[in-house]
């Protein structure tokens, strides 16, 4: 089993890389936005790995952070949840989604892509008694940066998903919104002043 491997990103998409080793080996290895939104092609880089074994299949799927890793893991321990829906679970920041799971905030849950009332429900059964959702802190997002803007919550989604469907990066978005000012409040007003940031 592979856990772990560390080279130089030579080809780069939305969802998946291709890392070259320094044994000379190439690995494909499927990410999530979270992870893409970190990277840049020809960086040296190092992620955990989940290898998934079939019958007839092998994948690898690559985190930058152990967290993200072991919140996939019991992910796909879910019925109805394959590594697909894992992986657009993963769209929220680790920290909004123990978040939204330690508040049993279904509607968060369910806002995104794939996600039902009944999915949500059980998403949130199996995971709000792990540890890693227990530990995890509600207000910082990675790197540590506050996202200081009183967003409803809904919106804040809506706004990120817009910028990242026009191919900016998401951590930077999350960045930008910590700087828009407080009295701007609609995704209209929001929008500008956040690509301007960018």
């Amino acid at each position: 089993m592979i856990a772990y491997i560390s080279g130089e990103i030579i080809e780069l998409e939305a969802n998946k890389i291709v890392i070259l080793t320094s044994g000379g080996v190439w690995f494909e290895v499927w990410i999530s936005e979270i992870t893409f939104s970190e990277l840049s092609l020809n960086i040296e880089k190092s992620f955990y790995i989940y290898h998934h074994i079939t019958e007839g299949n092998q994948s690898l799927f690559g985190f930058l952070e152990k967290s993200e890793k072991d919140i996939f893991t019991e992910l796909i321990k879910i019925s109805w949840i394959g590594w697909k829906v894992a992986i657009q679970i993963l769209w929220l920041w680790v920290n909004t989604l123990s978040s939204a799971i330690k508040n049993e905030d279904k509607k968060m849950i369910e806002s995104i892509k794939w996600i039902w009332k009944k999915m949500a429900e059980k998403i949130i059964l199996e995971l709000k008694d792990k540890d890693f959702i227990l530990q995890s802190s509600n207000s910082v997002s990675p790197k540590g940066r506050e996202i200081k803007h009183n967003l409803e919550k809904n919106l804040e989604i809506d706004i990120i998903s817009t910028l990242v469907n026009m191919w900016y990066q998401k951590s930077a978005i999350q960045t930008a919104l910590t700087k828009i000012p407080e009295e701007l409040q609609t995704m209209e007003e929001i929008l500008p002043a956040v690509i301007k940031e960018l």
